[in-house]
């Protein structure tokens, strides 16, 4: 074998094994976000107060009132309230499809004439008939049952009083995180004195739960070690 056809086999395998390696390692560092039917932000924040000049030396100041009548649900964007997932729903579905179908014909074929003359062959007749009989029995059962809690956050004040809520939780354990998702509109007076409600009484819910798994460094590197153990000689 020729010395340059030597040496372009082996820049080769060396810009292989040098793919390999780099895209293991992008692949180990990557963890992609599991994509969302939840088409509105999910957070939002307060308006900002205009600045006012204080004057000091009375007694009640200016923009600094405290209700003491009112409590503190959510009721302005920015304001946060406990939704309990609570959510159990049960569908069943029953098919029961049975056909039933039979054909019959009957074809005469009347002796062929030749020249005028009809040869003594005899008429033959065929009748065939089928019969088909299908029946379909299926019983479905989906069971969905979510308990928990999420802490959303008010994004938008409707005409009517409702408030859209939406919000996100991300539990990370090892190298798997969880992506929690609510949304919805929620009646003011649904509210509880602690500022929480059941996701039962949220309208227009969307509610996801998705996980995303990345690679950590002691799979890539076991990843890496089987890879050059497969391409050494001995």
């Amino acid at each position: 074998m020729p010395c340059w056809s030597f040496r372009v086999n082996a820049m080769f395998n060396k810009n292989c094994v040098f793919l390999i390696v780099a895209s293991l390692a992008v692949a180990g560092g990557c963890t992609t976000t599991p994509t969302s039917n939840i088409k509105q932000p999910l957070t939002a924040r307060p308006a900002a107060k205009p600045l006012v000049m204080v004057n000091d030396g009375a007694i009640y100041q200016p923009h600094q009132g405290i209700h003491l009548f009112e409590d503190r649900r959510a009721r302005h964007v920015g304001d946060t309230l406990t939704v309990n997932l609570v959510e159990n729903t049960q569908i069943t579905r029953k098919l029961d499809n049975k056909q039933n179908r039979a054909g019959k014909a009957t074809v005469d074929i009347p002796s062929p004439t030749i020249l005028g003359h009809t040869r003594g062959i005899g008429a033959t007749s065929w009748a065939p008939n089928s019969t088909a009989d299908s029946e379909v029995k299926a019983d479905i059962t989906n069971n969905n049952s979510v308990t928990g809690a999420i802490t959303v956050t008010v994004v938008d004040e409707l005409d009517n009083g409702n408030l859209a809520v939406a919000g996100e939780k991300q539990v990370g354990l090892d190298n798997d995180t969880q992506y929690i998702r609510l949304a919805g509109v929620v009646n003011p007076r649904d509210i509880g004195q602690n500022g929480t409600i059941d996701s039962t009484k949220l309208a227009d819910v969307k509610f996801e739960s998705k996980g995303a798994t990345g690679l950590d460094r002691s799979n890539l590197t076991s990843m890496m070690a089987r890879f050059f153990l497969t391409i050494l000689p001995f």
